[in-house]
């Protein structure tokens, strides 16, 4: 009986031992490593792009370190040459986050910079010669949504919608003081999703997406409107490719994302 089992046992693991070989040797390929895809919007710090504009200036932005805002989880966006915050293009943030397919840009110090600067021009007409101090009521930190991915033909998202109230003191006097509103609403649209061709190559899978900007300010009751358009070209694991408005065409040269 015990020998009986002894065979019994020793086929066992014969059968085994050649289970095994047949795995270890079925194969002398080693398999190659699965290169992992940029982010649909690319997030890496060293990420690079170089653009060029119509009248053949050039000017580069790069993700030069995470978490470097003043809210947490926002990245920073480095220029060169450098912007600074005077440039009141939403869609050119200084830092930005992707959070849930949604890319978020900081746009607080934009809006800051143009209710200080433009709204005082557009009413220097009416105190001319007075000093103008513009106080603003506190607010939480705007963020304008690029898009939310992934992209689809012909979809419609508000970019962003806020208000900003606050008072214009003259001359340092707080009894003249007069109110105002100023009103932001950028709205986001998928145009068209194909192939475009840029100094940095020729590109399928490119989504152009507009963006219509309204500013309403509000003084003394009296409503003055601005609209702006902004064309841009996206694509998916690459980036912004082209930007196009009334003031100017830009293209991509040349990108390194990581």
């Amino acid at each position: 009986m015990n020998g009986s089992i002894l065979k019994e046992m020793r086929a066992l693991f014969l059968t085994l031992c050649s289970v095994l070989l047949l795995f270890a040797c079925g194969s002398d390929e080693i398999p190659e490593p699965i290169e992992a895809k940029p982010n649909y919007f690319p997030d890496a710090v060293g990420s690079r792009w170089v653009y060029r504009n119509a009248d053949g200036s050039k000017w580069t932005r790069e993700i030069t370190n995470g978490n470097g805002s003043q809210d947490g989880d926002y990245q920073t966006f480095t220029y060169t040459p450098s912007v600074s915050e005077i440039e009141v293009n939403f869609l050119k943030p200084t830092s930005f986050r992707v959070a849930q397919n949604q890319i978020l840009f900081h746009v607080d110090k934009k809006i800051d910079h143009y209710i200080q600067t433009e709204l005082p021009n557009s009413v220097q007409d009416e105190f001319e010669g007075l000093e103008l101090k513009i106080a603003l009521e506190p607010i939480s930190l705007p963020k304008l949504l690029f898009f939310q991915g992934p992209l689809t033909s012909n979809s419609q998202w508000d970019a962003l919608n806020l208000k900003v109230n606050g008072n214009i003191t003259l001359q340092n006097l707080t009894l003249l003081q007069i109110p105002f509103e100023v009103h932001f609403i950028i709205k986001g649209e998928v145009i068209s999703e194909g192939s475009i061709e840029t100094l940095a190559g020729r590109f399928e899978n490119a989504y152009q997406l507009k963006y219509q900007t309204e500013i309403v300010q509000t003084v003394f009751s009296q409503e003055e409107s601005t609209v702006r358009n902004q064309t841009i070209w996206f694509v998916p694991h690459v980036g912004i490719v082209k930007i196009e408005d009334e003031r100017d065409v830009t293209e991509l040269i040349e990108y390194k994302v990581k």
